[in-house]
Order: structure tokens, then C-alpha cells, then sequence
């Protein structure tokens, strides 16, 4: 009987080697690596349904090889409170004295993505402080791959932002906040709002740094963010009448690029050099050629001062250099 209870208790120990359960229940935080993991109602009884997925960031405060501080402050604090929420939880914590890199978070989302049942469509971004300034990079670093971003009291670059203008974003921020200023969030919303109108930010006139209580406080967040998809370009039909006033030569004295735009079959098509693309309207003056990548085509101007932005990993200016 010893004999049997003990190799009992060896093959639990081997077959937790990777998980130490924080709470015995399926609704609390897991300690699993250097993350912590919460996994909503219903993820083991159905093996077949996909959840969304949160990627919640945490403040320089929290850095270090315990992840017990991750739950002092956001989301992981509500769960280890006894909230429940519909969508799987990933808290990584950073290393002590470093901050988050969005190279080794894109690695940490492409394990989840296989080791989970994750809705591929609703994964969503958010970071307070440190964490705040951490989501505004990856979001704009790898700008296809979120739902919606909400960064809390952070900031970042802002000549870089309008990457992000098929993200939906929410911002929050303190107006007394004296450890990262309120003009950090105000830069980067009001960057983004010339490309993305619909940014919401909220400011709390009576916060100081600590605005991510109040924020991650506020259940229409939840509603708000679970309804949104991940952006996908939808082509919508164009007459051949205008495709055409797109027609033309165009050439980026930077790249020193000359393109040939054709509407003859009732596509639109962009030629260069031995390569060509169908370009899809989405919008009257706006193109993509692939529906899963942030890349598009915008065109703007009248007759022969014809332009069109090539919306990449930066934007490629090409004039129209000759009318077909």
C-alpha cells in the first residue's frame, strides 16, 4: 500500500513538473513558466470551443522572478479576487530591471497559440504603466495581429502610431498622473485620431499614476473590447468607371519605382517591372491586396496630380507621372 501511494505521488509531481496551481480551482490563476495563466469557465468541459485571449502587461513595479507581484495590480488582481471573465488570461512578467521586449512576447503568443484554444480573431493587448508603454509597441510592431489594444497610463512613439489605424484602441489615463505624464497618451491619441477617428480615451481629471484601477474597474471595457474581431480588408464592388480615374503611371522618387495602374479588365492592377497584383477596393479610394495583412492602397488628388500612399511599414508616397 506504501509502495502504491508513493509512486501515486511521484507521477503527480512528474505530471506538474511545468504547472503549480496557485488555487485548486478551475477559475484562479495558474503559475505555469514565467506567466501566469487563467482559463475561463467551460474550457475543459467543451474541448472543441475557442476562446479569446488577453495579454495583460504589468508595471515596472512587478518585474522580477515572482510571479505573485503580477497579481497586485489589473486583471490578474481581479481574478485572484474571485472575477471571472469569458476570455483565457496570459500575464508574462518581465525580468527584474528590464522592460518588455514585443520580439519575445510575439514568441510567447505563438506558443499560446499552439498550446491553447485560442480564438485567433480575439486576441487582445493590454498594460498598465510599464505595461502601457509595452502595448503601444507591439501593437504598432505587429499591428495585424490584435482585436483591440488597450493601453493604461503608458505611452510611446507617435510618428509610428498610425500602424494601428485599423486597430481599435481605448486609452486611459490620469490627469494628475506625475510618473508618466498625461501628454504621453495625449501624443500617441492624438497621432492615431488623424488615422483612426474612433480611438476612445478616457481621462480620469482626479487620477494620478494609479489609473489603472479605475480603468480596469470599468465593466463597459469588457463589453466594448470582446466585441471587437480582428480587422479584416472586405472588398466591395467598384464600376469600371471608377477604376479608372486611377489609371496611370506612378513613380516614388525615393525607391525610384515606377508603377503602371490598370483598370482595362474591371480590376484594378498594379504592374512593376515583371510583377503584377489585383489591387481590391475596400473603400471608393482605397485598396489592399491581401485581407489578413495591414498593407493598403489610398489614393487621393484629381486627374493628373493622381497620388497613392502605400500604407507598408512606412508609407510610399507615388505621384502620377503620365495619365493612360
Amino acid at each position: 500500500m506504501m509502495k502504491k501511494t508513493c509512486l501515486n505521488l511521484f507521477l503527480l509531481i512528474c505530471s506538474c513538473s511545468n504547472i503549480v496551481f496557485a488555487q485548486q480551482t478551475q477559475e484562479k490563476l495558474i503559475i505555469e513558466q514565467n506567466y501566469l495563466l487563467f482559463l475561463p469557465e467551460g474550457y475543459q468541459q467543451d474541448s472543441l470551443k475557442k476562446f479569446p485571449l488577453v495579454l495583460f502587461l504589468h508595471g515596472s513595479g512587478e518585474r522580477g522572478s515572482d510571479l505573485e507581484k503580477v497579481k497586485i495590480n489589473g486583471i490578474p488582481k481581479l481574478v485572484e479576487a474571485g472575477r471571472k471573465f469569458p476570455f483565457i488570461l496570459v500575464s508574462p512578467q518581465a525580468p527584474a530591471n528590464e522592460g518588455w521586449e514585443s520580439k519575445d512576447l510575439m514568441r510567447l503568443m505563438r506558443s499560446l497559440q499552439k498550446k491553447y484554444r485560442i480564438d485567433e480573431d480575439r486576441l487582445y493587448l493590454t498594460g498598465l504603466s510599464m505595461g502601457g508603454y509595452g502595448s503601444w509597441d507591439m501593437a504598432i510592431k505587429y499591428p495585424g495581429l490584435f482585436a483591440a489594444v488597450i493601453p493604461v497610463c503608458g505611452g510611446g512613439d507617435s510618428s509610428k502610431v498610425w500602424l494601428m489605424r485599423n486597430t481599435p484602441t481605448w486609452v486611459f489615463h490620469g490627469a494628475k498622473d506625475d510618473a508618466v505624464p498625461l501628454k504621453a497618451s495625449q501624443e500617441m491619441v492624438d497621432a492615431l485620431r488623424i488615422h483612426n477617428p474612433s480611438v476612445k480615451f478616457t481621462v480620469y481629471p482626479d487620477a494620478g499614476h494609479d489609473s489603472w484601477t479605475a480603468a480596469y474597474n470599468t465593466d463597459s471595457l469588457y463589453t466594448w473590447m470582446l466585441s471587437q474581431k480582428r480587422f479584416k480588408y472586405s472588398q466591395i464592388p467598384l464600376v469600371k468607371a471608377d477604376l479608372e480615374r486611377y489609371q496611370g503611371y506612378y513613380v516614388n522618387s525615393l525607391r525610384n519605382d515606377t508603377i503602371k495602374v490598370d483598370a482595362g479588365s474591371g480590376v484594378l492592377i498594379g504592374k512593376m517591372r515583371n510583377h503584377q497584383v489585383e489591387i481590391k477596393p475596400y473603400q471608393e479610394n482605397k485598396f489592399f491586396i491581401k485581407e489578413n495583412e495591414p498593407v493598403d492602397i489610398v489614393f487621393s488628388g484629381k486627374k493628373r496630380k493622381q497620388q497613392f500612399v502605400i500604407n507598408d511599414e512606412r508609407q510610399y508616397v507615388y505621384k502620377m507621372i503620365k495619365k493612360e
